[in-house]
């Protein structure tokens, strides 16, 4: 349980305070307003039960003040009436300021989540399921925000609950005492439900989890059910885990019933035990005995609904703790951030070269090193070919060298300055890369281009258009402004490709990384890219990891990865004769002449 509220006021921290002390503001004036009508009831009971006199005797009130004793009925309704429509306005206020509290809280917690992500290292990113991401991005969060918001509802049912038995105890302290001790004796043997809450609560981020990764993998494997034939089995695995999801759901709104019935039942019977010692015990007054009677009968609800705001804040709890979880190994594998006063200016363009030396990577969960004792020299404004089988190592030099990734042992250097810590994110600025399945957004080809390049004209779409052979977006009837559809699912493979590589060149890299991209071009468009990059050389440096002969043939150096190391390098002349004579195969050269 104190858990539970630490957790609470963890999340509630976070808000600002000004809009957090109105909230909690509020509260107490909805609590007071609360109580002050009700005490004004006994006066308005004295006078119902003996009308004959238009004052109300000063016996009946005791310690009340003065002003009381000689107010009238129709001032004493008019009170109350106004009491009623105070409340009435501030608690329409407590409503709407929680309700832009809750809604600031959840979207701040996503907004540092997706953050945190977007800041750690990829290679962690790499080793974690982004199905879980999304889960918790998507639905989490929002079962953090539905927690918050009984959270605040238990904090106000809270307030309220203490200006009940602070009126309670001025008219009959000895009924009070008795109605707080049954009260909290209820509410501790529900504690069982508490913990059923709060296990449920586990087991629910589990089934959701698992249906987030379902639906993601399922959809991305539609094409293959249906070129297999197996789409019943695809279907027979979503309503399984559906159901496992509905069952978690049906389970909390079971337990969630169960207390409120047993609430019910325990109130009815705690409520007339109060009217029977009230008469019995302490002959208390009926006029003060029928307050009594409305508070406590409003009094076990508010309890009720407190309990209820609990079991449904334990529920949520854990999606919190996966929460901040996910925060805190993000932030333990967050990126260098800071400029260091000892790390050396990047360069704002490579003059001189990209050099590896002996740099060695080992992903998560291998034996052997993806890169191993790597030297490497690319000089600036040439282009470099990579071959090598699957698994050589040639997407991980890729990420090496775009500083995605982090050299184990060894440095990269571009014109002699280790690129390292924050550097790295500096250096991605200067990187263009086209991979072989390339993404694109739901969007406007337009729009695709500008992600690389927010301010650019007109002028500079339609030419990085042309330089990667992509002129069929002119003859498309709406041009740039045509949407590629769901990751580009509207075009063919080879125009997705050429988008995407317009895109890069739109950036004006000093580095641009070719992994596979012509692989779906037909030979003209290849023939034309390829002229395009030609054209490129003394520009930028490129790197084009590959087997197409056209390419290998103009390559500046090529260079054969074998095992994270290097084979083969030199001219694609040298490097032929050096395969010819080797036992070593590679995977073969294709003549797209």
């Amino acid at each position: 349980m104190t858990a539970a509220l630490m957790a609470f006021w963890r999340l509630l921290r976070q808000a600002p305070l000004a809009r957090t002390l109105v909230v909690l503001l509020l509260m107490v004036l909805v609590s007071l307003t609360e109580g002050i009508g009700l005490l004004l009831l006994v006066p308005l009971l004295e006078w119902l039960g003996n009308p004959q006199h238009p004052r109300l005797p000063a016996a009946s009130w005791g310690a009340w003040p003065g002003w009381v004793e000689q107010t009238g009925p129709a001032a004493l309704l008019a009170g109350f009436v106004c009491l009623v429509a105070l409340r009435s306005a501030v608690q329409y206020g407590r409503e709407q300021w929680g309700q832009h509290l809750q809604h600031e809280l959840v979207d701040t917690l996503r907004q540092r989540c997706f953050a945190a992500l977007l800041r750690v290292e990829w290679r962690w990113l790499t080793s974690t399921r982004h199905a879980d991401h999304a889960n918790l991005l998507l639905n989490d969060v929002n079962r953090v925000g539905v927690g918050l918001y009984f959270g605040i509802n238990l904090l106000a049912s809270a307030i309220t609950l203490q200006a009940y038995l602070l009126t309670a105890t001025a008219l009959s302290w000895p009924l009070t005492l008795v109605a707080l001790c049954s009260g909290t004796l209820v509410f501790g043997l529900l504690a069982g439900q508490r913990r059923h809450a709060l296990q449920l609560g586990h087991n629910l981020s589990q089934a959701s989890r698992a249906m987030q990764g379902n639906v993601q993998e399922s959809l991305a494997g539609i094409k293959l059910a249906k070129i297999l034939g197996t789409e019943h089995r695809h279907l027979d695995h979503f309503v399984d885990t559906t159901a496992r999801l509905r069952a978690q759901q049906l389970q909390f709104a079971a337990s969630t019933g169960l207390s409120r019935a047993g609430f019910q039942l325990a109130g009815a019977m705690l409520l007339a035990a109060y009217v029977y010692l009230g008469l019995t015990w302490w002959q208390t007054p009926v006029p003060v005995l029928l307050t009594l009677v409305l508070i406590f009968s409003r009094l076990i609800p508010l309890l009720m609904s407190a309990h209820q705001q609990l079991h449904h804040w334990l529920h949520a709890l854990p999606a919190l703790q996966q929460t901040e979880q996910l925060l805190a190994d993000c932030e333990a594998a967050a990126e260098p951030q800071g400029h260091t006063d000892t790390q050396a200016e990047l360069p704002a363009v490579v003059r001189h070269a990209i050099e590896l030396r002996g740099v060695s990577f080992c992903h998560v969960g291998r034996d052997r090193p993806a890169v191993a004792q790597l030297d490497l020299t690319l000089p600036a404004r040439t282009t470099t070919a990579i071959m090598g089988h699957s698994g050589a190592g040639k997407s991980t030099l890729a990420d090496l060298l775009m500083g995605l990734l982090q050299p184990q042992q060894g440095e990269i250097r571009v014109d002699g300055v280790p690129i390292s810590g924050a550097l790295r994110k500096q250096w991605r600025r200067q990187v263009a890369y086209v991979p072989q399945e390339c993404f694109l957004f739901h969007d406007s080809i337009r729009h695709n281009l500008l992600w690389s390049e927010g301010q650019a004209t007109e002028a500079d779409l339609r030419l990085a258009l042309q330089r990667a052979a992509a002129d069929f977006v002119f003859d498309l009837p709406q041009g740039l402004d045509t949407v590629v559809g769901d990751g580009g699912m509207r075009l063919s493979g080879g125009e997705r490709q050429r988008i995407a590589l317009a895109r890069a060149l739109l950036k004006r890299p000093s580095l641009l990384i070719l992994d596979e991209a012509t692989s779906a071009l037909d030979t003209d468009n290849e023939a034309r890219i390829r002229r395009a990059i030609e054209q490129l050389h003394g520009d930028l440096t490129v790197v084009i990891i590959g087997h197409r002969l056209p390419t290998l043939e103009h390559a500046d150096q090529v260079l054969v990865l074998q095992a994270g190391t290097v084979k083969a390098q030199g001219s694609w002349a040298d490097v032929r004769q050096h395969l010819a004579t080797s036992t070593t195969h590679v995977q073969p050269i294709h003549d797209t002449r």
